[in-house]
């Protein structure tokens, strides 16, 4: 058990600050004497002394241990509590609500209907809370990052003053939270300003004080280098005593961080058993994945979040998961390692949907009874009234952000049209594809596809500055490195030719091919050449696309289901951001990189 005992000797700074006990008075609506802060200063406690708890208990068991009883038997007499817990995941920072599939959901009727934003998410949960009297509200991970100018130019304090507000109870870490540093963390959680003058930072938003939730991962690796967090929380919501345990799943194609990560099952096994140790027997798990998937209906339940490995092998002690799998929503039922079936949710990203799981608590025993506890989805609909404080937050971080945001990083010497000639092709498209090639050269692309309708205005002639630029292409899509065979890359083609704008995608300069729309639908793309020779069916080729194009959320993308996939740490805008000043003044590049044969 040294891994939590190290934990609070690293983290135990974090404590000490000023954060906890309701130091946020004046960037925090919420009562202090609130049930949830409250709450707080009871994690904080339990925090401390769980470190020097730890180290007396016995070793730990092996990895595919049962730690102790998932659903103990159950008879209808039992009277149960019910606990509610709600979930968001994958904010981004998405103050606002983002354009395009992002920002929305399937309905009851399977109509695609708008979903989320700050306002809307805020008026949700406050609904949901109210109507348990309670509830726990948690985060996934992959809370901060997003490239709104809000939220990408003021280092993501809104988004922390927007939890704060929530009553976020705690939030995982994700890969947005490692890539940005354990400094960028710290700053977030203790930003080391005095005075109410030295905190108002982002003038006209109030002063910045740090999170007023922990930051939970059970399997980072304690040391002066790794983000601050904590490996587990306990919360009291009525009589019942509910832990909490968060996991990041350690990515292989990731960006490296000064974070390091430990294999998530032991890392629970070991935080369960201080839990138990401490007699909590009701648990929720926090797991922050890489897996994506292209549902939108928040009643149904996809293969590949029942197909997760870590969602059958974790700790079976852990009554349900709340999973941030990149994508929209889902709501399970999968078997546990003991047999049982557990509780599984995922929230949709970009705060369109908010999971809520009402666990079924024995208040004798603590234990949860699993065949009574519930979970949906509920969409963060805009027919409700969006909630004004929110609103108005929103209003300052966007204020806040303006001077930045209007700084000039280069100019374009002519407008450049995003619109679609005969044969598809686009000129910003093109563009587009040339800056994602030209930032990732360095890192092994050979050549580079763009969706060409995805664009949302044109680039206008004259200074371009940041707001512009995100006006441009506001998604804050990841870019990945995709390597495929000539023959894979082939398929790729010809399946994008019937799906992606009008008769393929747009392609970086180094890229031609030609589309006969008299062939049959799947075998229209003729020739394809990169750097003027034929593509080799049987050489390999490295692409570099965004996160659209190389997922499932794109109607299962040949190049999410094959080839090694890999994040080339950049996103979209961020390429584009590069060429303006890199490679500027811009102009409309050539045409001629597609041709249709009718």
């Amino acid at each position: 058990m040294t891994q939590q005992g190290s934990c609070h000797n690293v983290n135990s700074s974090a404590v000490d600050t000023s954060v906890w006990p309701g130091s946020h008075s004046s960037g925090f609506d919420r009562d202090q004497g609130s049930p949830s802060l409250r709450r707080t200063a009871l994690i904080t406690l339990v925090i401390v002394a769980i470190g020097a708890l730890t180290l007396t208990l016995a070793p730990t068991p092996h990895a595919g241990a049962n730690t102790g009883e998932s659903s103990r038997p159950w008879t209808p007499a039992v009277e149960t509590q019910s606990v509610r817990i709600l979930g968001i995941g994958e904010f981004s920072g998405a103050l606002s609500r983002p354009v395009g599939f992002q920002g929305e959901l399937r309905d009851g009727s399977g109509n695609v209907r708008p979903a989320g934003g700050g306002a809307h998410l805020a008026a949700t949960v406050g609904k949901l809370r109210d109507q348990a009297g309670d509830a726990l509200l948690l985060a996934t991970g992959d809370s901060i990052g997003g490239t709104a100018p809000e939220a990408a130019l003021l280092g993501d304090r809104p988004t922390i003053e927007f939890f704060n507000r929530l009553g976020v109870d705690g939030a995982g870490v994700g890969r947005r939270e490692l890539e940005k540093g354990a400094d960028h963390t710290r700053a977030l959680v203790r930003p080391g300003c005095r005075t109410e003058q030295d905190c108002r930072v982002d003038p006209p938003l109030p002063p910045f004080r740090g999170a007023a939730f922990p930051f939970l991962a059970s399997n980072v690796i304690p040391s002066p280098d790794a983000a601050p967090t904590f490996p587990f929380a306990i919360h009291r919501i009525g009589d019942v005593r509910v832990g909490v345990v968060a996991v990041t799943l350690p990515s292989d194609s990731a960006p490296e961080t000064t974070t390091r990560l430990a294999d998530p099952v032991r890392a629970v096994n070991e935080t369960v058993e201080s839990l138990k140790f401490l007699g909590v027997e009701a648990i929720v798990g926090l797991v922050q994945s890489t897996t994506v998937h292209g549902n939108l209906d928040p009643g149904a339940c996809p293969d590949e979040l029942t197909q997760l490995d870590l969602v059958k092998r974790l700790n079976p002690a852990v009554d349900a998961l709340i999973v941030g799998a990149s994508g929209g929503p889902a709501t399970c039922r999968v078997l546990d390692a003991d047999n049982d079936e557990r509780v599984v949710v995922a929230p949709a990203s970009h705060g369109r949907s908010v999971t809520v799981v009402d666990l079924a608590v024995d208040p004798s025993t603590g234990d949860v009874i699993r065949p009574q506890t519930s979970a949906f989805n509920q969409t963060v609909n805009l027919d409700i009234a969006p909630d004004p404080g929110t609103e108005e937050l929103v209003r300052q971080a966007g204020a806040a952000a303006a001077p930045e945001a209007r700084k000039p990083l280069g100019s374009a010497t002519e407008s450049i049209s995003r619109g679609m000639d005969a044969n598809g092709e686009s000129p910003l498209a093109n563009v587009i594809a040339d800056c994602q090639l030209h930032a990732t050269r360095g890192r092994g692309a050979q050549l580079a596809l763009s969706n060409p309708d995805s664009l949302r205005t044109d680039l206008p002639q004259g200074p371009l500055d940041y707001a512009t630029l995100h006006t441009v292409q506001p998604y804050g899509d990841r870019l990945y490195l995709v390597t495929v065979t000539g023959q894979e890359l082939q398929d790729a083609f010809d399946y994008f030719a019937d799906d992606i704008g009008n008769n393929g995608p747009a392609v970086s300069s180094n890229v031609s091919y030609t589309v006969d729309t008299r062939r049959p639908a799947g075998e229209r793309v003729t020739e394809l050449l990169v750097d003027d020779e034929p593509v080799d069916p049987g050489r390999e080729y490295t692409v570099v696309v965004n996160e659209f194009l190389s997922s499932p959320e794109f109607n299962g993308s040949p190049l999410a289901e094959r080839g090694e996939r890999r994040e080339a740490g950049l996103t979209d805008i961020d390429a584009l951001l590069r060429y303006v000043t890199e490679e500027g003044p811009l102009r409309a590049p050539d045409l001629g990189r597609v041709r249709v044969v009718n």
